[in-house]
């Protein structure tokens, strides 16, 4: 049932499926201080998978002209780095926010 909803939302089911365990695999990897709902974590490996799945790896796939099993291992690799450059912007920008935020209030 999942591959049929994947098949429908993406154009390749297995890039799909290994982009979202990349990205799975990061959140599991790498906790938060602050334990954040098992359901955040879905959702954000989800929907970082699925913008990866249907915008990036395809692209990869093609320019460097990858065979399938190629294809799947830099899917995997790009959803486990998505989810880590995005969790590296969010602190970024919230220390950019609390650091203006302490100027502002000085």
């Amino acid at each position: 049932m999942l591959e049929r909803l994947l098949a429908l939302l993406t154009p390749d089911t297995d890039l799909a499926g290994s982009t979202i365990a990349g990205a799975a695999a990061e959140s599991i990897v790498h906790t938060r201080k602050h334990r954040r709902l098992i359901a955040f974590h879905f959702a954000r490996a989800l929907s970082v998978g699925w913008l990866l799945t249907t915008f990036v790896a395809p692209g990869i796939a093609h320019r460097f002209k990858l065979e399938k099993s190629e294809a799947v291992a830099v899917a995997f690799i790009c959803g486990y780095a998505g989810v880590r450059l995005l969790s590296v912007s969010e602190k970024a920008v919230l220390s950019k926010i609390k650091s203006q935020n302490a100027d502002s209030e000085a």
